[in-house]
């Protein structure tokens, strides 16, 4: 296929090369312009098929394919080996697209992200038009360029890991290690262990010496979430370490020089904390050199129509159910439900749906979740124009942000919507939606 596609219009010269570890010297001779080794499942293999080839071509570009499902295991091998990476099933457009631009760069980029790495990394799922989100999202590529830590603070499931990963992906830092340790997780007598790494006998039964997070991450990202969880104690260790970014291995003499960037998270207000004298003030300062506070689902309810259509659409497709779809009314449940888990219980609920029912169209009935209880109302109206209100709410809302994300086209509004033009156009007059 991918023979077809170059040698097509481009006429590019194609050769395939069934085994490239046992031919090496094949790979090379004569030098390619580019690379397309298609990966096998394990990454572990994925990751030494394309260690060779690197070490072998170090100037040649790598364009990797590979599965849709193999994606998520495999992102850290791509970013550190290859310049770019295509999903199958491959089409003719894109894969020409991402030959021609790699060819006529030539050479790796080694500081930026790919529109595709990008949007598989999880950067174009901050779906939203909440200026309280749009505000952190603008910020994000800004902030990304300087190794100033940052605080994130949001409650459970606002997406604090995500804007990290997009902090770190979109930075110099990119094809470095990023890692992600969670603090509660970790015994308060082993923080500083795990955190640092031992040497060799600093205890009884470490036989060997062995790295820590920081070693881990070196020339990269760690990302501490639930910082708040720390004791007195070991904040002290971190803050030393944030400070100058030196530290011992535990059992070592020997200082050690990392170059880390810190990024931190907490689900609680860590100023209250520091006021309480449980969490240290110096810390604080250190790590919120800039703090990003992410709002709650239910304070974007606006939001809930897109981030559903946008969840909905992706897990469907990921499962082989596309034609499935959301009814207005099941839509509109979502929309009234609280999400006190945030949009982690909202991905939760979604895929809970597709697992467990078999309904093309999905109603309220369908969502496991519980009723929400019913806006307010003026005294005495009943059910049924409680319902209607909130339908008309719902419309409204979803028309709103459909037409927004559409840039006021109705034609192409109306086919995301699933409907006709004419009576989308019904809708929008209905509720007197500007268009623009």
């Amino acid at each position: 296929q991918l023979r077809a596609f170059l040698q097509g219009r481009d006429r590019y010269q194609v050769d395939i090369i069934e085994t490239p570890l046992a031919d090496r010297k094949k790979v090379g001779n004569p030098r390619p312009d580019l690379i397309i080794p298609v990966l096998p499942a394990c990454r572990v293999a994925a990751g030494h098929l394309l260690a060779t080839l690197r070490n072998g071509e170090a100037h040649t570009p790598l364009l990797a394919v590979l599965r849709a499902a193999d994606l998520n295991g495999m992102l850290e091998t791509l970013f550190r080996w290859t310049a770019d990476f295509l999903v199958t099933p491959l089409r003719a457009g894109e894969v020409l697209a991402r030959v021609h631009r790699l060819l006529g760069r030539r050479t790796q980029d080694r500081t930026t992200i790919t529109p595709s790495a990008a949007e598989a990394l999880g950067l174009a799922q901050l779906v939203g038009e909440d200026p309280a989100l749009v505000a952190v999202k603008r910020l994000l590529p800004l902030v990304a360029r300087r190794d100033t830590p940052v605080l994130l603070t949001g409650e459970t499931g606002t997406g604090k890991e995500l804007c990290a990963r997009a902090l770190h992906y979109l930075s110099p830092r990119a094809r470095r290690p990023f890692l992600s340790v969670n603090c509660g997780a970790i015994p308060v007598e082993l923080f500083e262990r795990e955190l640092f790494g031992h040497h060799q006998g600093a205890f009884t039964g470490a036989g060997s010496a062995q790295p820590g997070f920081v070693a881990e991450a070196e020339g990269g990202t760690l990302f501490l979430d639930e910082i708040e969880t720390l004791d007195l104690h070991a904040q002290a260790k971190l803050l030393r370490f944030v400070e100058d970014q030196r530290y011992y291995a535990l059992g070592s003499a020997r200082t050690k020089q990392a170059d880390v960037r810190i990024l931190a998270a907490t689900n609680v207000e860590l100023s209250r904390k520091v006021q309480d004298r449980t969490f240290r003030e110096d810390l604080f300062y250190r790590l919120a050199v800039l703090n990003l506070t992410l709002p709650p689902l239910r304070e974007r309810r606006g939001d809930i129509p897109l981030l559903a259509a946008h969840l909905w659409a992706r897990y469907a497709a990921r499962d082989g159910q596309p034609e499935r779809r959301l009814s207005a009314l099941a839509m509109g449940a979502l929309c009234a439900y609280p999400w006190p888990g945030n949009v982690r219980e909202l991905e939760n609920v979604l895929q809970q749906v597709l697992l467990l029912t078999d309904a093309e169209i999905i109603e309220p009935e369908h969502l496991p979740i519980p009723h929400a209880p019913a806006p307010e109302k003026p005294s005495g109206a009943s059910w049924k124009q409680s319902k209607a209100q909130v339908i008309a709410d719902f419309e409204k809302d979803y028309l709103t942000q459909l037409l927004r994300e559409y840039h006021g086209n109705v034609t192409q509004a109306a086919q995301a919507a699933h409907t006709g033009r004419r009576a989308l156009g019904r809708l929008i007059k209905k509720h007197a939606v500007a268009k623009h």
